[in-house]
């Protein structure tokens, strides 16, 4: 088995910013960034709402294009299921990728849970996500939601029982093995994901115990592939049996990471993600 379209995360090679913070605004030009990922081998790229603020969405595309830059992900959509202030503020972002994929031809469409308790029942969530999925479908886009161990959807049971009870064809889960690990997650429970539901998939290593809290550890503790604990290739033979056919995109959220050069993030972070697949 060959490595597949290799996407990059738009926060793995956005330099010395973190998601969540407000130093969150790559100090690299997206060309730049467009560029080192395809010299780099990736084919694909995630694009953060924050990366397209005030650019030319052509001129975007045709930087894409120029590059093989082919598979794309937007994101990521919180508050999908909010209401009240929280709502309006998702439905200008949720309008403003909806245009970017329009744009970009993107692949599919990052959405995360809720997150502290916040108390909205799985029929409520459900019903909000078929919604979403059903606007995303008129832009032939794909609905991934990540699940996250610190939020209020916090296993991948509770992701599958959501996204199924939805029922949408281009509604499903992006796997991060990070996440999958961390929650407690098996690659036996994985390979039981009814298969129409694995939409996207994402890599990285870490060590075997946390480094503080769930949160401090996904955001700044996490390893290049092949450098930590996780088996990464039994991840990747997990979801090929169980027919996930689609990208991967390597995620890996470090403070070692973001102190080197772009074309060296993007360099190594291809390199090692890709030798996680045999050679045939």
């Amino acid at each position: 088995m060959s490595p597949p379209r290799l996407m990059v995360c738009g926060w793995t090679i956005a330099g010395n910013v973190c998601p969540g913070t407000t130093n969150h605004v790559s100090p690299w030009r997206l060309e730049d960034r467009i560029k080192a990922a395809a010299a780099a081998g990736y084919t694909g790229i995630g694009l953060w709402h924050g990366d397209l603020a005030g650019l030319n969405l052509a001129d975007v595309a045709a930087c894409l294009a120029a590059h093989g830059i082919t598979t794309i992900e937007v994101e990521h959509l919180a508050n999908w299921f909010a209401t009240g202030a929280e709502r309006v503020v998702s439905d200008r972002v949720r309008a403003d990728l909806f245009a970017a994929a329009a744009e970009l031809g993107a692949r599919q469409l990052k959405i995360v849970p809720p997150f502290g308790n916040a108390g909205y029942s799985m029929a409520h969530l459900a019903l909000e996500f078929r919604t979403l999925c059903q606007q995303a479908a008129a832009h032939d886009l794909l609905v991934a939601l990540e699940m996250v161990p610190f939020s209020d959807i916090a296993t991948l049971g509770a992701a599958t029982a959501l996204v199924t009870q939805a029922a949408c064809r281009n509604g499903g889960l992006l796997i991060d093995i990070w996440h999958l690990t961390r929650s407690g997650g098996t690659l036996a429970e994985l390979g039981r994901t009814p298969p129409g539901y694995l939409l996207a998939a994402e890599l990285c290593d870490a060590d075997a115990t946390p480094h503080g809290d769930l949160a401090t550890d996904s955001m700044h503790h996490r390893k290049f592939c092949g450098a930590g604990a996780f088996d990464i290739r039994s991840f990747i033979a997990t979801l090929d049996k169980a027919g996930y056919d689609g990208p991967y995109s390597v995620e890996i959220l470090s403070d070692e990471l973001r102190q080197m050069p772009l074309d060296q993030a993007a360099r190594r972070s291809y390199a090692t993600a890709s030798a996680m697949w045999p050679v045939v």
